[in-house]
């Protein structure tokens, strides 16, 4: 009884329009207008069918504003936190390039101690800082 009810209600909301039936060598189709597509055979018995379209309740349009409303919230809130994560790496990659640039200076300083006449202890100490600064630049990626 409920279904029958519903299926008045709906008929109830239904608009007409003509249509045409068409087929072609495979298939066949329904158009909600008069003619066929180029290709198709109109098939359609009498002057023409009626194509129902049965619009949406005021529930289901809210329905599908709050979905859209969310869906517009979630994407606004995925920008700014695409937004926010560019510029935490553009930050990250500035403090790794002045780290890296830091580095190669410190180590052109010592390569042009290490060029004048020093004590061999003096010597030994500028090769170990040479090798812990070249060490620090493949760590942080310097040299890509």
């Amino acid at each position: 009884m409920r279904n029958v009810a519903l299926f008045l209600a709906l008929i109830a909301v239904v608009t007409s329009a003509e249509s045409a039936k068409c087929r072609n060598q495979r298939q066949v189709i329904y158009t909600q207008d008069q003619f066929c597509p180029a290709g198709f055979t109109d098939i359609t018995s009498g002057t023409g069918g009626a194509v129902s379209t049965i619009g949406k309740s005021a529930n289901v349009l809210q329905l599908e504003q709050r979905y859209l409303a969310s869906k517009a919230a979630e994407s606004r809130q995925y920008q700014a936190q695409v937004a926010q994560q560019q510029q935490q790496d553009y930050v990250a990659a500035s403090n790794l390039r002045g780290q890296c640039q830091s580095i190669d200076s410190q180590i052109r300083s010592i390569e042009i101690a290490m060029r004048q006449p020093n004590a061999w202890q003096q010597m030994d100490q500028l090769k170990q800082s040479h090798r812990t600064l070249r060490d620090q630049q493949y760590q942080l990626g310097c040299h890509r």
